[in-house]
């Protein structure tokens, strides 16, 4: 019986580390990577869902990436091949403006085909 209690009352503690922001069939616009290796993609719609709360209202369909990692690497890759190819993205972002600072950070993302 207490661990259903206590269940119920984590179901009702609101969680803002799954707090993220999603777009879905977008279109890339820009792309910018900086010297430093920091980068950053933007959409032709915004980010839905829960966009994480320190991404600014400037910034609302953007993801930023870092091109010193694997992963940036491959998310330049991606949206510089879906730019270019007139194809558009899907792209779920991290909850958190580690990059930046004022915009969400790409976690995972697909060109559609």
């Amino acid at each position: 019986m207490k661990s259903v209690l206590a269940l119920i009352i984590l179901a009702c503690i609101p969680l803002n580390t799954f707090a993220v922001g999603i777009v879905e069939g977008a279109t890339v616009t820009q792309v910018r990577v900086d010297k430093s290796g920091a980068g950053y993609v933007v959409f032709d719609k915004p980010l839905y869902d829960t966009p994480a709360n320190c991404t600014q209202s400037g910034y609302k369909n953007v993801l930023a990436f870092d091109t010193n990692e694997a992963g940036g690497k491959a998310i330049l890759s991606i949206v510089l091949a879906a730019q270019a190819s007139g194809k558009k993205v899907t792209a779920v972002g991290t909850g958190t403006c580690p990059i930046y600072g004022v915009m969400e950070a790409w976690s995972w993302g697909t060109i559609n085909s």
